[in-house]
């Protein structure tokens, strides 16, 4: 609470973010995580780096469309959510919570959560809604909280239904542990949202009075977020952007058809929500380090490719869903007059 209050009230500093020193030991572990997938897989760089070269790059840029046509649709959802708790009203649409404007919001907090690790970018999107127009940042913050719950439920559903498509009944011992994270993150969700109802009155006696307020607009708007009017909407726009993330893999995939690779699409969206699901971890930012190592162990365990094929694919998948971000995100961070 006390991280919210102090984005919300201070602003928020890129540069005093990058300075502390969770952020240069999460960067440090993500190091020490991308070395030991070297060290352990005895990947050869020189034969990565020449199975990279013989990507068709048409299909990574396919890849790379597919994957930004997922920002118009989150800001879309976001957009309901918002109206539903009436922090931006329709007449907003031409400025501040206009969907181009939303589209910013969030890909700065993606950038943000790239560079910074704990998921800092959400709370970031909170303080640019506030900042922009000067509306509750902890109801903002609830909006988000309930995305969050939507994006994992979906998330979650599509593993599910790919690996059953994949493994029946009989899940491999070593791609368990990616149902446990998957189940245990919602679990932990679906634990806050149903405390925020059933225990938000008692829970209130023991918070700050001054946090009282502002835990009171966060619960009502996270919850306020999934009226049924709205639900069904909501779920399809969900549904559609976890496909789209698996189509952003596939095209990955298919741009290295000159190495004669060729997937199952239920693997290929397995491999993919099994990459987003480890983004979701907040040691490191954006899951750097362990998204690299897990993916390149599944395509090896599970695929039989060589060493250095899967981590090309890994890499050019990265270099989509994580350094374009980088790259894209700090020159929009620069020149935005939002931030």
């Amino acid at each position: 609470m006390d991280a919210k209050n102090n984005t919300s009230e201070r602003g928020f500093s890129l540069v005093d973010a990058l300075r502390r020193p969770r952020t240069w030991v999460s960067f440090g572990l993500a190091a020490a995580l991308i070395f030991f997938v070297f060290r352990s897989l005895d990947v050869s760089v020189a034969d990565t780096w020449a199975t990279m070269r013989e990507t068709d790059v048409k299909y990574l840029f396919v890849a790379l469309g597919v994957f930004y046509l997922t920002f118009p649709l989150r800001a879309l959802r976001w957009r309901m959510l918002l109206e539903n708790a009436e922090i931006a009203p329709k007449a907003a649409r031409a400025s501040w919570a206009s969907l181009p404007a939303l589209m910013e919001y969030i890909y700065l907090s993606w950038f943000v959560n790239c560079v910074v690790p704990a998921k800092l970018g959400d709370v970031y999107r909170g303080y640019l809604l506030k900042h922009n127009g000067d509306v509750s940042f902890s109801a903002t913050v609830g909006t988000v909280f309930a995305e969050r719950l939507l994006d994992m439920l979906g998330l979650f559903t599509f593993l599910m239904i790919s690996g059953m498509a994949l493994f029946g009944t009989h899940v491999p011992p070593e791609m368990q542990w990616l149902f446990w994270v998957g189940a245990g993150l919602v679990a932990v969700i679906v634990v806050l949202l149903l405390s925020l109802r059933w225990l938000g009155p008692i829970a209130q006696r023991y918070i700050p009075v001054r946090f009282q307020e502002r835990y009171t607009q966060f619960s009502a708007t996270a919850l306020q977020s999934f009226n049924p009017q709205i639900l069904p909407g909501l779920i399809g726009l969900t549904l559609v952007i976890w496909l789209l993330e698996g189509c952003r893999l596939y095209f990955v995939i298919v741009s290295m058809h000159n190495l004669g690779l060729s997937l199952p699409l239920s693997l290929v969206i397995f491999v993919s929500l099994a990459s987003s699901l480890l983004t979701v971890v907040p040691f490191t930012p954006a899951g750097l380090g362990l998204v690299e190592g897990a993916v390149t162990a599944v395509l090896v365990t599970m695929v039989h490719v060589t060493r250095h094929v899967a981590l090309a694919v890994t890499l050019l998948d990265r270099l989509i869903n994580f350094w374009s971000i980088i790259i894209f995100g700090t020159i929009l961070y620069v020149v935005s007059k939002r931030r």
